[in-house]
């Protein structure tokens, strides 16, 4: 009996990026969805969503590759790495490659865009 495990990345998306970052997900053919969060306790404002997958299945490159894209095509952007063991990097002048080591070991990444789109 093959026991593949399901991994998924979890995205926190803040300001305007959800309209842009979630169409660049949805340009890449990256399936996501949002994760429906409950609590008698107050909560940050951002919109949970997550990509799962099979281990073997996760396109770990084609997403890393996105968050690239997606920093760089405006100096408003901003994503932040949080991994399991406490560290928090900033994405924004790091390699794909880079990138996709660190969202294999993410327990949340926070996705920023400080102006709507149709701001300079």
């Amino acid at each position: 009996m093959n026991k593949e495990t399901h991994v998924s990345v979890r995205l926190t998306l803040f300001k305007h990026s959800k309209g842009t970052f979630l169409a660049a997900l949805d340009e890449a053919e990256i399936s996501h969805g949002p994760i429906h969060m409950f609590s008698t306790n107050p909560q940050g404002s951002g919109l949970v969503e997550a990509i799962t997958a099979l281990s073997d299945a996760m396109p770990w490159n084609a997403i890393a590759k996105v968050v690239v894209a997606w920093i760089e095509a405006r100096k408003s952007r901003e994503v932040i790495i949080h991994t399991g063991t406490g560290l928090s990097i900033h994405a924004k002048g790091c390699s794909p490659a880079e990138v996709q080591k660190l969202l294999q070991q993410s327990t949340n990444v926070i996705v920023i865009d400080t102006k709507p789109v149709d701001e300079p």
